[in-house]
């Protein structure tokens, strides 16, 4: 007598080969969701590290500029000037507030007329930097205007001011030999000391 193999059978399919491909399936979506989740980890962590939040010390970037030659005349802190009157933060014209500003340093030129200055900023946050660096900006176009009238080749020095911005930092500078100073500033504003 033959005996005939009595497995159940589903739409043309064993029963034990469905559940294989079942157990498949959910081994298949269990590595996919493990994936996603390690992918989100890293790239969580990976935000962390590049916002962490560097501090400077205004007064050493401030000394290192007067002291790198890409003013050709002598820089004085000028205290007499309130910075935050300077950049009309007081003003509708511009939306920062002096509540925007943490610190700052203005060096520029009491003797002479030039256009060499650097204006550093501290915001409370980056949110706070940048509407200063909008305030820097109409501050730029306003020097321009000012020095346009009689002094017109200072005036030029304002097309391309170099203005660099690192979280609630800011820093504006108008010297001699731009690109050396540029790549001075950017290095100076990330936290790198000469």
């Amino acid at each position: 007598m033959e005996m005939k193999n009595k497995s159940l059978s589903v739409g043309g399919r064993d029963k034990w080969h469905l559940e294989w491909r079942y157990q498949m399936m959910k081994k298949r979506l269990l590595f996919i969701v493990l994936a996603l989740l390690l992918l989100f980890s890293i790239s969580a962590c990976g935000e962390g590290a590049s916002k962490k939040e560097i501090e400077l010390d205004l007064d050493t970037i401030a000394e290192t500029l007067c002291a790198s030659g890409y003013f050709s005349d002598v820089m004085e802190r000028v205290d007499s000037i309130s910075v935050s009157d300077l950049l009309l933060l007081n003003e509708d014209r511009v939306e920062a507030s002096p509540e925007d500003l943490v610190d700052s340093r203005y060096y520029g030129v009491t003797a002479g007329v030039t256009a060499n200055q650097f204006i550093l900023l501290e915001g409370t946050d980056a949110e706070a930097a940048e509407r200063l660096e909008e305030a820097l900006n109409t501050y730029v176009e306003d020097q321009k205007l000012g020095f346009e009238s009689y002094f017109p080749e200072q005036a030029a020095r304002f097309d391309n001011p170099i203005i660099e911005r690192q979280g609630k930092y800011l820093l504006l500078a108008i010297g001699d030999d731009r690109e050396p100073l540029a790549d001075l500033c950017s290095r100076l504003i990330n936290g790198e000391t000469e």
